[in-house]
């Protein structure tokens, strides 16, 4: 393991702190460690949504219930219900990832997780009412973009973790 304060290549940590500078590894590698399964769990969930229409779409021939129902109100209501709490969702998350304790900030990038997730779950229902493979693509998609901004964020939200868990005193054993 790579020490992220000083990185020093650390072999055996004792009681979690780097050798060399003291800072807590184990809980920073616990905290990341964490989020990365959480993250990687909701992505995966849009994924197995796709395999879901997929199959109703190719193997099971899904007729959806809502005949009358014009796709494109459905579908357009349907994007605004899904952008806008993930917006205050991320907006949330952002109070959270600048308020310096580490548990907030893991909470501040799960929250960003569920929000990025909505689309994808608003393009499941589009396409159980209404049939629309159209819309559930197009949610979905947005869905993708929002992970994939969360993706490239990543990097300055766990540096600020980082640097908060260095600050804060180490947990006693």
């Amino acid at each position: 393991m790579i020490c992220p304060r000083c990185q020093q290549g650390v072999q055996q940590l004792s009681d979690g702190l780097c050798p060399y500078c003291q800072y807590p590894c184990g809980e920073f590698h616990r905290k990341v460690t964490a989020v990365q399964m959480v993250l990687g769990a909701i992505f995966a969930s849009t994924l197995v949504y796709g395999a879901v229409v997929a199959i109703l779409e190719l193997a099971v021939e899904y007729t959806p219930p809502g005949d009358g129902l014009p796709e494109h109100v459905l579908g357009t209501a349907l994007l605004v219900a899904s952008v806008m709490p993930a917006l205050v969702l991320w907006r949330l998350a952002a109070g959270s990832l600048s308020a310096g304790d580490p548990d907030q900030m893991q909470r501040g990038l799960i929250m960003m997780a569920a929000g990025a997730e909505t689309p994808a779950v608003c393009g499941l229902v589009a396409y159980l009412v209404a049939g629309s493979l159209m819309w559930f693509v197009i949610l979905l998609g947005v869905s993708w973009l929002l992970f994939l901004r969360l993706g490239m964020s990543l990097p300055e939200y766990l540096n600020t973790m980082r640097d908060a868990i260095g600050r804060s005193p180490s947990p006693q054993l």
